[in-house]
C-alpha cells in the first residue's frame, strides 16, 4: 500500500522546520518534533552526513560478551521475530541500554539496505549521534517510538520505518531496546505492536530465576492469565517495591521510577499473607487481584475472605 499521504505530509514538516525554522505542530507527531528540536539544539546539521562507524570485530564481540544475559533472554523473541517478518522484508535489532546494536536478523535483502545506512550489529543509534531515529529517541523517551521514513533526523535514514520498544530489568533499569525496522515506503502496521509483545516476553524471563532476598507476587486481574506475559509481577524487600515488570506496574498505574519508593501498604489493602489464605488481594481501589506467588505455586482458590476465584464466577 502506498505511503505517498505520508510522504508528503512529512515532507511539508521538514521544509517547514528545517528550511522556515517554524514548528510544524500536529503536521507529525510530537515525539518527533521534540526529537528534531532536541537534535538541533545539539548542534546536529541535518544537512550532514552521520558520523558512524562499526566497531571492529573484536570490540562487538566484547560488546556482546558483556552483555549476555540480554542477549540469551532475548534470543527466543529475535529469532522467531525474524523468521516471522522476513517475507516482509523487515528485520529486527537487539541493542544495548545506550544504543550498540548487537544484533540484527531477519530479511536477507534489507539487511543489505539498512547496512548502507550503517544500521547493522556494531554501531550506535544514540540521538546525539544519528539524531531522530526510533532506537535513539526510545531511549530518551524511555517507551515505544515509532519513526517513518523522513521522520527521521537525517534525510539518507528516510528510507527506514522503524518501531522500538525498550527492555526494562526488574529493578527498572534499562538494558537494551528491541526494534523492528523495514522499508519506508511499505506500510507496517503491527511492527510497533509486535515489538512490545517481543519486549514482554524478554522482561518476563528476567524474573524467572527468581530474584534473591526478594518476595515476589504474580497477580492479575484475570487469573487465566497468571504465568503469561501479561501477568503483573511485583517484588517487595522489607515492606517497599524494589522490583517489578511492565504489567505489574500498569495494574497501579506506577512507572519504573517508582521502583524502590512505593512501600506495599500504599498498593494493597490487606496484608502478603491474604493471598497466600484466599488466592486475591484487595488493592486501595477495592480490585480483586488473583495471584500466585514468585516461585510459580499458585496461591489457594479461595480462602477464609471468601473471595472467589475466576473460575467459580463462570
Amino acid at each position: 500500500m502506498s505511503q505517498q499521504p505520508l510522504l508528503q505530509r512529512v515532507g511539508n514538516a521538514r521544509r517547514s522546520f528545517f528550511e522556515r525554522g517554524a514548528t510544524p505542530i500536529g503536521v507529525v507527531p510530537d515525539t518527533i518534533l521534540q526529537s528534531w528540536q532536541r537534535c538541533l539544539r545539539g548542534g546536529l546539521s541535518v544537512n550532514a552526513q552521520p558520523e558512524v562507524e562499526p566497531l571492529p570485530d573484536a570490540r562487538l564481540r566484547e560488546l556482546r560478551e558483556r552483555r549476555q544475559k540480554l542477549w540469551r533472554l532475548a534470543r527466543p523473541e529475535l529469532d522467531g521475530l525474524a523468521a516471522d517478518i522476513a517475507a516482509a522484508g523487515s528485520i529486527v535489532l537487539l541493542t544495548d541500554e545506550d544504543g550498540w546494536i548487537l544484533d540484527a536478523e531477519g530479511s536477507p535483502g534489507f539487511l543489505d539496505k539498512a547496512g548502507r545506512v550503517a544500521l547493522m550489529p556494531g554501531v550506535r543509534w544514540d540521538e546525539t549521534t544519528v539524531g531522530t531515529n526510533a532506537i535513539g529517541t526510545a531511549i530518551v523517551e524511555g517507551r515505544s517510538v515509532e519513526v517513518r521514513g523522513g521522520e527521521h533526523y537525517f534525510a539518507p535514514h528516510g528510507i527506514l520505518t522503524c518501531s522500538a520498544t525498550p527492555i526494562f530489568d526488574p529493578y527498572g533499569q534499562r538494558v537494551g531496546v528491541l526494534d523492528i525496522s523495514g522499508d519506508a515506503r511499505l506500510q507496517h502496521l503491527h511492527a510497533r505492536v509486535l515489538a512490545r509483545q517481543a519486549v514482554a516476553h524478554i522482561e518476563h524471563r528476567y524474573f524467572d530465576a527468581g530474584l534473591a532476598d526478594c518476595e515476589l507476587l504474580r497477580l492479575h486481574h484475570d487469573a487465566t492469565l497468571l504465568g503469561t506475559p501479561r501477568e503483573g509481577i511485583l517484588g517487595f524487600r522489607g515492606g517497599r517495591l524494589v522490583a517489578a515488570n511492565r504489567s505489574g506496574l500498569a495494574l497501579f498505574g506506577l512507572e519504573h521510577a517508582d521502583i524502590g519508593h512505593a512501600p506495599y501498604a500504599a498498593l494493597f489493602d490487606a496484608p502478603l499473607s491474604r493471598l497466600y489464605d484466599d488466592g486475591a488481594l484487595i488493592d486501595r481501589q477495592g480490585r480483586a487481584l488473583y495471584g500466585q506467588r514468585g516461585d510459580g505455586q499458585r496461591a489457594p482458590a479461595r480462602g477464609r475472605a471468601g473471595i472467589p476465584a475466576r473460575s467459580e464466577e463462570r
